[in-house]
């Protein structure tokens, strides 16, 4: 079982170092190399403990799991929410999703609308996964991890940079008369 907590915890080190790289670039730079590899290799370590989970707990039952999901859910929030394992996988697709767009276009990450719908979707998953649903010290390590995305969110990764012309910036308009 401890590889099991091991592998989601690290996976979201990774999440939260790929998105400090993303945000901590500079507007109009991209984000160092290795920022994608840990936010990547995050999402994959998430997916190994996905698999995990389906062995370990589950005993490679679907229903069984669905049904571990509503009762948690039930025992936190009162409601039998046994859909929230979609919401689980839903969570994984988007991050390799995003994980994909940002490799094949990382000229288009700076997308305010998309990027911030993103980041509400990852946080909610993650202040539930990592802090409602966590116990112990495990709730401890999920509040720092939270508050630092926060922070690191912060930092407005999605400011344009400074309008450019051909081969520079666009120069000032010269006060010489003509």
């Amino acid at each position: 079982m401890t590889a099991l907590y091991l592998t989601i915890w690290i996976a979201l080190a990774l999440f939260v170092a790929g998105e400090s790289g993303r945000s901590f670039a500079r507007p109009g730079a991209r984000p160092p190399g290795w920022a994608w590899w840990a936010f990547t290799t995050g999402a994959l370590l998430a997916i190994v403990h996905t698999l995990q989970s389906f062995h370990l707990v589950h005993h490679w039952s679907h229903a069984d799991a669905v049904r571990a999901t509503a009762e948690q859910t039930r025992a936190l929030y009162g409601i039998d929410a046994g859909w929230g394992i979609y919401v689980n996988y839903a969570f994984l697709v988007v991050w390799l999703a995003d994980a994909w767009w940002w490799r094949t276009n990382p000229a288009a990450m700076r997308r305010p609308a998309v990027t911030w719908t993103l980041r509400g979707f990852y946080l909610l998953i993650i202040f539930n996964g990592a802090i409602v649903f966590a116990a112990g010290l495990r709730k401890i390590l999920g509040l720092l991890i939270v508050s630092w995305l926060v922070r690191v969110w912060s930092v407005n990764d999605t400011r344009t940079p400074p309008a450019t012309v051909a081969s520079g910036p666009i120069a000032a308009p010269s006060s010489r008369p003509r």
